[in-house]
């Protein structure tokens, strides 16, 4: 049995003793919240829809709404809320896809921000721009390409963002039901160098433990990782963590703030005060150091 987490309050493991962490470097995640309630301020009702029953768009730890399956308390980080206006935007003009060459100079947030795709478009070899269609008309151009395909020549790619499991699962049997293996997903391809590595080193090409499983052991070791940044939800886990007496090293090319220190918005504590998390860092320079004991030790 791990060691529990305290919940009393404890300094010792407080960022600041300023409110907030006022003039700190730090992302500031109250303010992405009243971000998000701007940029979705047209469908707010609907937003809170999606917030509240959906699943969350950016990362891949099971919720349900803006609860987990690990830990009681709020799940919800800066990037499921920077998604969120994806979901909520206004269908585009379709005149913008008349002709492209006046969209080249746009960068991809002004693209992004010109709205969603409302319904199927096509634009031909030579032409300028691209044309509504019917999903009758989408539907039979596709099926049409499949069937003067071959199995072995078709390939099939989804997305990994605004979707579940449940469309990865429909769509590769229905792929197979064609006769072709050939079907993958970005999130797949993200995740292909760690799978590759874990398979190589330990055997069993996926983790091998749960977020709960951090709290109360020993030793978290990070190795090349920058969890505060890229998975900000596991910092929750990693407040619990600290607070049952788990000790954290990082071994880098860099010395990463927000996995020396971070203000876990949903812990009242954390939110206050910030955490600190790793006691030391091994600096690891590209090319060298074979043996991360004889690196720069910054504890």
């Amino acid at each position: 049995m791990l060691p529990q987490p305290k919940k009393s309050w404890n300094p010792s493991y407080w960022a600041s003793w300023k409110p907030f962490g006022i003039g700190e470097q730090y992302p500031n995640n109250y303010w992405e919240v009243l971000r998000a309630v701007w940029v979705n301020r047209k469908q707010l009702p609907y937003a809170w829809e999606i917030l509240n029953k959906g699943v969350c768009d950016g990362c891949a730890l099971g919720t349900t709404g803006m609860k987990d399956w690990t830990l009681d308390g709020i799940h919800l980080c800066n990037v499921r809320l920077r998604l969120l206006q994806m979901n909520t935007m206004p269908a585009f003009d379709p005149q913008l896809l008349a002709d492209i060459s006046q969209l080249k100079s746009k960068k991809s947030s002004q693209l992004l921000d010109l709205g969603r795709l409302p319904y199927p478009m096509l634009r031909r070899a030579g032409e300028k721009g691209f044309r509504r269609l019917s999903w009758d008309e989408a539907l039979e151009i596709i099926s049409d390409r499949i069937s003067q395909s071959q199995p072995e020549r078709l390939s099939f790619y989804l997305t990994s963002r605004g979707t579940v499991n449940e469309t990865y699962y429909a769509a590769q049997k229905a792929v197979r039901a064609m006769g072709s293996n050939n079907i993958d997903n970005a999130a797949r391809i993200c995740h292909s160098p760690s799978t590759a590595g874990l398979k190589a080193s330990l055997g069993v090409a996926a983790t091998t433990c749960s977020y709960q499983d951090w709290i109360g052991t020993d030793l978290l070791v990070f190795i090349g990782s920058n969890v505060a940044n890229n998975q900000p939800v596991t910092v929750k886990y990693l407040h619990w963590a600290k607070k049952a007496g788990t000790k954290m090293v990082a071994i880098n090319t860099y010395r990463e703030p927000g996995m020396e220190r971070y203000w876990v918005p949903s812990i009242p504590e954390s939110a206050l005060f910030g955490t600190k998390f790793v006691e030391d860092f091994f600096l690891v320079n590209m090319g060298g150091d074979l043996e991360f004991p004889h690196t720069r030790r910054q504890g």
